[in-house]
């Protein structure tokens, strides 16, 4: 069962990752206060699905990223 998103917020910290095959990025976390610690443990990768272009993919927990998310970075260019 792939892990569980949620809509992202413009202008607040979301904590996710940028879909390799759409460059979409996709948060498991939204208005994390800078200063809170969020860790993220598997002895594997960990199965995520993009909800926008519904690609299912194996990450590594190391891939996820904190951002104050803004209209420039909901996309990444995908090569």
């Amino acid at each position: 069962m792939p892990l569980p998103t949620l809509k992202r917020r413009l202008g607040v910290t979301n904590v996710g990752l940028y879909c390799n095959a759409c460059g979409e990025f996709y948060a498991f976390g939204v208005e994390v206060p800078d200063d809170q610690e969020i860790e993220f443990t598997a002895d594997g990768p960990v199965l995520t699905r993009c909800p926008f272009c519904e690609t299912e993919e194996d990450r590594r927990v190391g891939e996820i990223e904190r951002l104050v998310l803004t209209e420039g970075k909901k996309k990444r260019h995908v090569a």
